[in-house]
C-alpha cells in the first residue's frame, strides 16, 4: 500500500472543504447575482413598459401605424428590447375598435394576463440558447396614471384591463456579469488557498506531525528493543498533542524499565544454576533455561509441547502426585523433594518450587517450576550420616549405631516370643604388641581383616561394629538361646585363628569374648553389654583367646571398660597424660614448619597407651573436655616456652567432636592464649573433615570466630569425606591435611596417581597449603616430590617424642 503523510492527507481534505464549500459558496452568490439581475431586468421592463404607454397613449387612438412602430423600434434599440408589443384589451376594443395588426393577444399567456390583469415575468430561451426574460405587463384603468386619468378617455370602470404590453428582455449582459463574478471569485478563492494551505501545511507537520514521528521513532526502538536510545520528547505546549507527548514519555520510561527488567530476568533465567520450566495452564512446556538442559539431558526443542511428565522416574506414585496437584491448587504453589528421570535413564534428587502465575480474573495462565538437582546433597547427606554411625577405618557400624540396633533388636524381641538378642564383645589380644612393634599403619590393616573375618561369621541380620580401638561388638538380634550364640562364636575363634599377613610376616591374632543374653543378663541395651564385658574381661583373666557367657556370679567382677574408666579417672588426676610431638616439615627446604602435639597416657605402670585406646571413653564420661582443655595450655606452653628459646615453631592440636561443638570454644582458645602469652599466629587448630560436616553452618561461624582469634586453622583427615567444595571455599582455613588411609594407599608405584593429582591440585587451586599425613618410608617420601605437595609428616620423617628442642630441620 502506498504511504501517504497524514499531514498531505489533512491539507488536501481541508483544501477540498474550501474549495467544495467557496464553489458552493461562489455557485450561491453567482445565482443570487443572476436573479438580482433579472430582478432588475423586472424592474427596467416596468420601465419600458410606463415609456412605451407613456409615448403611445396618444398614438394607440390617434397615430398611424408607422409612427408607433418607428416609436417603438426605438425602443427596442435603444433599451435592447427584443420583440416589443402592445395590444388592446377588451374595454379599449370595445370603445375604440381592433386596432392595427399586432396590438391584439397572439398566444394563451397575453390573453390570460388581458383577462386576469396579473403581470407575466419568465426566463426563456430563443432557438440560439440566449436567455431572455419574457415580460406581460397589463394597463388597469386608474384615475391618475402617468399623470392621466384613464377614466376620462376610456368608459371602463377602474381597474379594468385596457391593455398590456409584452417585451423579451435579453439577459445576455446579466449572465456574462454572473459568469465575470464567479471566475473572479475562484480566482480569489484560488489565491486564498494558498496561503491557507501553506499556513495549516507549517502547522500541522510542525505542531503534529513532527510529535508523531518522534513517537513512531521512539515505538519502533521499544519494538526493536533499542530503547537505550530512545529519549523523552520535550513537551511544547499544553495541548492535546502536548498530554500525548507526555503520556507517550511515560509510555516510554515504564518501557525502558520494562526491558531493563526483562534483560535481567533473561540473563538471571539463562544463567541460573537452577533449573527453570515454565508451562501454560494445560502443564505443556512452553520455556526451558540451559541449567534445566544440563540436569535432565534434554535439550528445548525435546521438551516444548510436552509436559514434566516424561520426566517421571515412577519412585513416587500416584498418591504423591495427587497430593501436589491439590496443593498446587489450593495454595497456588508446592515445593518439597521430588524424584526424576533424566534422558539417558538415570534417576536424580531435586528440590522443586512450583508456582501457580494467575491473571487479574484469577485464572492461573502459566506454571512456573524452579528446581536443583540435589542428589549430591543428598549423597553427601547419606555419607555424613554414614560417617556418623559407621567406623571410619573398617567401614563397620559404631557404638551409636550398635546401640540403636540393639534396642531395636529388645523391642521386637519383647514383642516376638521365643527371641533372645544375643550380644558379644570382643577384644583383641596384644593388639598394642602389635601396634608398637609394626606400626599404626600395621595395625590399621589388622582391624580391618579383624572386620572382614567377623563379617564373614554373621548372617546378613546381625551387626557386626567396631565399638573403640581394638574391641569389637556382635549382635544376633533373631537367636533363639545359647546354641545360637556359641555358634557363632566358634566361627570367630575359628576364624582368628588363621594367620593374617601383616606386612612381611605373618602372625595369628586372637580374641576374648564375652557373651549375654536376653532375658536372662538383662533387659536393656547397656545393663547387656556390661554383662558381655564382665564375661569377657573373665577370659582375659583366664588366659585369653576363648568366649565365656556371662553368669551371676560376675554381677560385682570387675569389667575391662569399668576398668578402663575408672583408670581414666585417677590418670588425669595422677597427671599421666603426656604430649608427645610430631615434627610437620617442609618438601622443598627440610625446614620443620611446626610440630604436631599428640596426646599419650602414661599409666602408672609405665605403659604408653595411644588415643585410640582412651578417646571413646574418655568421650563416654565426660572427660574429653577437661582432658581438651588440658591439652590446648599444655601445648600452648610448650609453644611459648619454644618462642622464648628464639626457636618459634607453629604448634598444632586436634579438637575432638565434643571439644569443637562446646559453644565457649572461641572464648576457651582466646583465654588460654592471653594465659599461655603465645602470639596466635603460633597456634594452629585442626579439626576432622567428618565433624566439620555434620553442621555446616555452626563449622563456618565457630571457623571464623577462631580465624578473628589469629590462630591458623587446618582440616584433618581430608579427602576421607564428602564435604562440598562451597562450603571448602568459605571456610577461613590455611591447611588440608591429606589422610594416612590415601597416602598409604595410593603413595606407592602402584598407586593411582590421578587420585592424589586431585586431592593436592584441589587444595593449591583454592590457595592452601597440603600436608602429607603418616609417611611410613623413604619410598613414600620420595614419591611424594612428584606432587604438589607443600609439607609432610610421619615415621619416615620422625616418631612423635616428648617435649624437646625444635630444631631448625629434619
Amino acid at each position: 500500500m502506498k504511504r501517504t503523510k497524514i499531514w498531505v492527507r489533512l491539507v488536501i481534505s481541508i483544501l477540498i472543504a474550501v474549495l467544495a464549500s467557496g464553489a458552493g459558496l461562489i455557485h450561491w452568490a453567482t445565482l443570487e447575482q443572476k436573479n438580482l439581475a433579472i430582478e432588475q431586468s423586472k424592474d427596467f421592463a416596468m420601465s419600458v413598459h410606463q415609456m412605451t404607454l407613456a409615448g403611445l397613449t396618444g398614438m394607440m387612438i390617434t397615430g398611424t401605424v408607422g409612427l408607433r412602430t418607428i416609436f417603438l423600434d426605438q425602443i427596442k434599440e435603444t433599451n435592447h428590447i427584443e420583440a416589443l408589443k402592445v395590444m388592446r384589451g377588451d374595454g379599449v376594443i370595445k370603445q375604440y375598435g381592433l386596432g392595427f395588426d399586432g396590438e391584439s393577444a397572439s398566444d394563451a399567456l397575453e390573453t390570460r394576463v388581458l383577462v386576469t390583469g396579473d403581470a407575466y415575468f419568465n426566463v426563456i430561451r430563443n432557438k440560439d440558447g440566449e436567455e431572455r426574460l419574457k415580460a406581460i405587463i397589463p394597463v388597469k384603468a386608474a384615475e391618475n396614471y402617468l399623470g392621466k386619468n384613464c377614466l376620462f378617455c376610456h368608459e371602463v370602470p377602474a381597474g379594468t384591463v385596457l391593455g398590456a404590453v409584452s417585451m423579451e428582455v435579453s439577459l445576455s449582459r446579466a449572465d456574462e456579469t454572473a459568469r465575470s463574478f464567479g471566475r473572479r471569485a475562484l480566482l480569489v478563492g484560488a489565491l486564498v488557498c494558498i496561503p491557507l494551505a501553506a499556513f495549516i501545511w507549517l502547522f500541522i507537520s510542525r505542531l503534529v506531525t513532527r510529535p508523531l514521528k518522534e513517537m513512531t521513532d521512539g515505538l519502533n526502538r521499544v519494538a526493536d528493543e533499542d530503547i537505550e536510545q530512545a529519549r523523552p520528547l520535550p513537551v511544547l505546549r499544553a495541548d492535546e498533542v502536548g498530554d500525548a507527548t507526555t503520556a507517550f514519555n511515560r509510555v516510554m520510561d515504564k518501557s525502558g524499565e520494562l526491558f531493563r527488567q526483562q534483560r535481567m530476568a533473561r540473563i538471571v533465567f539463562e544463567n541460573s544454576l537452577e533449573g527453570i520450566t515454565v508451562t501454560d495452564a494445560q502443564s505443556r512446556i512452553q520455556l526451558v533455561n540451559k541449567a534445566f538442559a544440563d540436569t535432565t539431558g534434554y535439550s528445548a526443542d525435546e521438551v516444548i509441547g510436552k509436559t514434566p511428565g516424561i520426566l517421571k522416574s515412577g519412585k513416587q506414585g500416584d498418591d504423591f502426585y495427587a497430593a501436589f496437584w491439590a496443593a498446587l491448587q489450593r495454595d497456588g504453589e508446592w515445593r518439597g523433594e521430588i524424584w526424576n528421570k533424566r534422558k539417558n535413564g538415570s534417576v536424580y534428587a531435586e528440590w522443586l518450587n512450583v508456582s501457580a502465575v494467575r491473571n487479574r480474573a484469577g485464572e492461573v495462565e502459566h506454571y512456573v517450576a524452579i528446581f536443583s538437582d540435589i542428589t549430591e546433597r543428598k549423597e553427601r547427606e547419606e555419607a555424613i550420616t554414614f560417617q556418623a554411625f559407621h567406623d571410619a577405618l573398617t567401614g563397620l557400624p559404631n557404638r551409636l549405631l550398635y546401640k540403636d540396633r540393639l534396642d531395636q533388636a529388645l523391642s521386637q524381641a519383647k514383642r516376638t516370643k521365643g527371641r533372645k538378642p544375643v550380644v558379644m564383645f570382643l577384644d583383641l589380644d596384644k593388639f598394642k604388641q602389635i601396634n608398637d612393634q609394626l606400626g599404626h599403619d600395621v595395625g590399621d590393616l589388622l582391624l580391618k581383616e579383624v572386620a572382614a573375618r567377623l563379617k564373614g561369621c554373621v548372617r546378613s541380620a546381625d551387626t557386626v561394629a567396631r565399638f573403640a580401638g581394638d574391641e569389637f561388638t556382635v549382635l544376633l538380634p533373631e537367636a533363639s538361646g545359647v546354641g545360637d550364640a556359641q555358634v557363632v562364636a566358634d566361627k570367630i575363634l575359628a576364624a582368628m585363628q588363621e594367620p593374617i599377613k601383616l606386612g612381611s610376616e605373618e602372625r595369628v591374632v586372637t580374641t576374648s569374648i564375652g557373651i549375654s543374653l536376653f532375658p536372662d543378663d538383662g533387659r536393656d541395651g547397656e545393663t547387656l553389654m556390661k554383662a558381655a564385658d564382665a564375661a569377657m574381661y573373665q577370659v582375659k583373666r583366664a588366659g585369653r583367646a576363648g568366649c565365656c557367657f556371662f553368669t551371676a556370679d560376675m554381677i560385682d567382677s570387675p569389667t575391662r571398660r569399668a576398668d578402663l574408666e575408672a583408670r581414666l579417672k585417677d590418670a588425669f588426676i595422677n597427671r599421666e597424660f603426656v604430649l608427645h610431638y610430631q615434627p610437620i616439615i617442609d618438601l622443598q627446604t627440610g625446614i620443620v614448619h611446626g610440630k604436631e602435639a599428640l596426646l599419650r597416657w602414661q599409666d602408672s605402670s609405665g605403659q604408653l597407651l595411644m588415643p585410640d585406646d582412651f578417646i571413646g571413653p574418655a568421650e563416654e564420661v565426660g572427660l574429653m573436655t577437661k582432658l581438651g582443655e588440658w591439652v590446648l595450655e599444655k601445648a600452648c606452653i610448650q609453644a611459648r616456652m619454644w618462642q622464648l628459646e628464639e626457636h618459634p615453631v607453629r604448634v598444632a592440636v586436634n579438637l575432638s567432636a565434643s571439644e569443637f561443638k562446646r559453644p565457649d570454644l572461641v572464648a576457651v582458645v582466646r583465654d588460654t592464649l592471653r594465659r599461655a602469652g603465645l602470639s596466635p599466629a603460633l597456634l594452629e587448630l585442626e579439626v576432622a573433615e567428618s565433624i566439620v560436616m555434620q553442621d555446616a553452618d555452626y563449622s563456618r561461624r565457630t571457623f571464623r570466630g577462631l580465624a578473628d582469634l589469629g590462630v591458623m586453622l587446618s582440616l584433618g583427615n581430608f579427602g576421607t569425606g564428602y564435604l562440598s567444595l562451597g562450603l571448602l571455599r568459605h571456610l577461613p582455613i590455611h591447611t588440608v591435611k591429606v589422610d594416612r588411609s590415601l597416602i598409604r594407599e595410593h603413595l606407592n608405584e602402584s598407586g593411582d596417581k590421578r587420585v592424589l593429582d586431585a586431592i593436592f591440585g584441589l587444595a593449591n587451586a583454592l590457595g592452601l597449603k597440603a600436608v602429607a599425613e603418616g609417611l611410613e618410608s623413604i619410598d613414600q617420601l620420595v614419591l611424594l616430590h612428584s606432587y604438589p605437595c607443600d609439607r609432610a609428616q610421619g615415621f619416615a620423617i620422625a616418631r612423635p617424642e616428648p617435649d624437646s628442642e625444635p630444631g631448625q630441620s629434619a
